[in-house]
């Protein structure tokens, strides 16, 4: 991979991370904070987008099952460790908001792999069960059949709405998307920086989008249209993930990386902390002045706090990642996957 093309992928990852912390920081649903919610802004888009990036960085320059079987080694020291540490991290800080509680040992297995007390890490949990069946994900792609034999199965869980056990469907089809673009782009199909893309991914987004609209006002009429619609939505957030994808390559020229943008990993992990910890700070502000201040003043200092709080992430992660190379660089080799 190019220098650039890994600068791209540094610069995703930093943008991605901050809209995932402004989705967590979300306090009051103000109407500037639902455009960035999960549910209805721009942060819908995000996940899909970090499923793709992840499925094309496993699957990239992987080309036999030997490769496939060293690549899910290497997930284990940096997916998989860092995963269990940080999710008992988490528990051990609710211990301490909790200390009634006494230890248990269900509980702390609990924790450690469900991701229990630390909710953010749901997608870490996806993406590590994604690798798990990444040998039947490369199998699928060795054949255009069985891209299309996957993608019907895909299709058929959810006409019937069969949940499949552990695993969501969308990321699978999110992940299975990025392999498949990793599949292009190791044959030189694709190109991995391209402005002229971005006009192509933003029409498909707006045509799904349409469609997406058009089959929600039909499910009123037949119940039926209810599976094309999951389908289109499906469409719209890979395809405005793409849209981003290419939208920054507008932006950027990647002929460097700032160094806040980079342990993104570590961010990643430590974003919820932060957040909460702000998030209960600024509810005990409110509780004590309720009474004299203007909601509207409220309103507007809470909207100043959500777009802080990235500012605040960032730092502390810049920072405190730089000490622990520095003093605890074991530690910070722990909680970052060596990264």
């Amino acid at each position: 991979m190019l220098n650039r093309e890994k600068n791209k992928i540094t610069h995703l990852h930093f943008i991605l991370s901050v809209l995932v912390i402004l989705i967590h920081s979300i306090n009051n649903e103000t109407k500037i904070e639902q455009l960035f919610s999960i549910e209805k802004g721009i942060g819908q888009f995000a996940v899909p987008l970090f499923f793709i990036i992840s499925g094309f960085l496993f699957f990239r320059n992987i080309y036999t099952t030997n490769d496939v079987k060293q690549k899910i080694r290497k997930r284990v020291y940096t997916l998989l460790i860092p995963y269990l540490i940080w999710n008992l991290i988490y528990y051990a800080l609710y211990m301490l908001r909790n200390p009634g509680m006494g230890l248990d040992v269900a509980q702390i297995v609990d924790a450690a792999f469900n991701y229990t007390y630390n909710p953010s890490f749901w997608f870490m949990y996806q993406l590590i069960l994604l690798i798990v069946i990444s040998p039947i994900l490369f199998f699928a792609l060795q054949e255009n059949k069985f891209i299309v034999i996957f993608l019907v199965l895909m299709t058929c869980s959810i006409i019937f709405e069969i949940d499949l056990p552990y695993i969501n469907e969308d990321a699978i089809i999110y992940y299975f998307v990025g392999a498949v673009f990793s599949k292009l782009y190791n044959k030189n199909h694709i190109s991995f920086i391209n402005k002229k893309n971005f006009i192509f991914a933003l029409l498909f987004s707006i045509l799904a989008f349409i469609l997406n609209r058009w089959t929600y006002r039909m499910i009123y009429v037949n119940i039926n249209f209810r599976t094309i619609f999951i389908w289109t939505t499906i469409l719209v957030r890979l395809f405005a993930g793409f849209t981003i994808f290419y939208l920054i390559d507008l932006l950027f020229k990647y002929e460097k990386v700032f160094s806040f943008m980079e342990n993104t990993f570590f961010l990643y992990a430590l974003h919820y902390m932060i957040v909460r910890a702000i998030i209960i700070g600024m509810r005990n502000v409110e509780y004590k002045f309720l009474t004299i201040v203007p909601n509207n003043i409220i309103e507007i200092l809470e909207i100043i706090v959500f777009f802080v709080s990235p500012v605040v992430c960032v730092c502390v992660n810049y920072y405190l990642s730089r000490y622990l190379k520095k003093k605890y660089s074991k530690v910070y080799y722990y909680l970052s996957g060596n990264r």
